[in-house]
């Protein structure tokens, strides 16, 4: 297989964010339009949003399928559509689309518009990009990456290592007590101690203190750290310097080199390593911008639903391979991912499990 792309199709990718779309791409509604009416072999429809407020982001994660795509040799197998960023342009879209013999429906990304998706789609399963695992009580089947996930890959870690205490660092708003939330729930089986938290203002010079009192007079093991605000990080560097084990959560990919140099010895639950490098190199070659991990989860989530074949059935496949690590489905529609545990190493990024 060739690794070098069509030269009209690379310049669609790099163009996806120039309005109009250039003629050749495979993109349907909103300001990036082309109609083409989906076959027997497209039956899988993505929804992003190409336009609005999140734009950029959305056409990242359609450079990303359809690079993935190329390289197969399925350029246009993904039929991928315009979500807009409110529920009524989602909802519309995805009437649209299976109107036209769509069986499988990826995305939306956001949380609002998914209720309004799974209802437009009918029969139809939606496979939201959300990571608010609630929406499972919609009827989506939530494919985000939700801070459960990454808390279960820490507790897995600290069991299989050996740690027994764990603390978190309280992040405000709901991702932060979801996180805090899912370390209660699963410490217990994990065979590790839930410490209390360590107050979200807590300065980074006293940092140490409060381990020491939130660990009743002792250091935890592990110190886990599911924000990225600049307190927090801050808050980060100074852990790793009392020898407690830090590990960050999945937006940590995010950060840059020298965020990334200040955190030496810091840990981070990411992508597979080997899967998610070797195409964020190629995206990287291809099209000279770097690939998120919003865009893996975009291409982990298209090949999912080509695997199921449009099936409702995805709680009964064995796991998926991808960017992001092995993911299932559980009956109640929530996925569980199998995240890597990533060090900091002089600001090389290196597995560790």
């Amino acid at each position: 297989m060739s690794h070098v792309i069509d030269p009209n199709r690379r310049r669609c990718l790099a163009m996806l964010g120039a309005l109009p779309i250039a003629a050749g791409c495979t993109a349907q509604s909103g300001p990036l339009s082309r109609q083409r009416k989906l076959d027997d072999a497209a039956r899988v429809v993505l929804l992003l949003p190409l336009s609005g407020n999140r734009a950029a982001l959305g056409q990242q994660m359609a450079k990303a399928v359809w690079l993935v795509e190329d390289l197969a040799g399925l350029a246009g197998q993904t039929q991928i559509v315009d979500a807009g960023d409110t529920a009524d342009m989602a909802a519309r879209a995805t009437r649209n689309a299976v109107a036209q013999g769509a069986n499988i429906i990826v995305g939306p990304l956001f949380r609002d518009q998914t209720p309004a998706v799974v209802q437009a789609a009918g029969t139809a399963p939606v496979l939201s990009l959300s990571n608010d695992a609630t929406l499972a009580a919609s009827g989506a089947w939530v494919f985000g990456v939700t801070p459960a996930q990454s808390v279960d890959t820490v507790l897995r870690f600290a069991k299989d290592s050996g740690a027994r205490r764990m603390a978190v660092l309280q992040t405000n708003g709901a991702l932060g007590q979801r996180a805090v939330d899912a370390v209660t729930a699963g410490a217990r089986n994990a065979r590790v101690t839930a410490l209390p938290v360590v107050p979200a203002a807590t300065r980074p010079g006293q940092l140490a203190e409060a381990l020491q009192r939130t660990g009743g007079g002792t250091l935890p093991d592990i110190l886990y750290v599911p924000g990225t605000s600049a307190t927090a990080l801050k808050q980060a560097e100074a852990a790793v310097q009392t020898g407690v084990t830090t590990i960050g959560s999945l937006q940590w990919s995010g950060l840059d080199q020298p965020q990334l140099n200040r955190l030496d010895k810091a840990c981070f639950t990411g992508p597979d390593p080997v899967r998610f490098n070797r195409l964020s190199a190629f995206f990287r070659a291809q099209l000279e911008e770097e690939m998120g991990v919003i865009a893996a989860l975009a291409v982990d989530a298209v090949g999912l639903a080509h695997a199921a074949g449009g099936t409702s059935h995805l709680s009964h496949r064995t796991p998926y391979e991808g960017l992001l690590g092995d993911t299932r489905f559980e009956r109640d529609r929530r996925c569980v991912r199998r995240l890597a545990i990533l060090r900091i190493d002089g600001g090389d990024v290196l597995p560790v499990a």
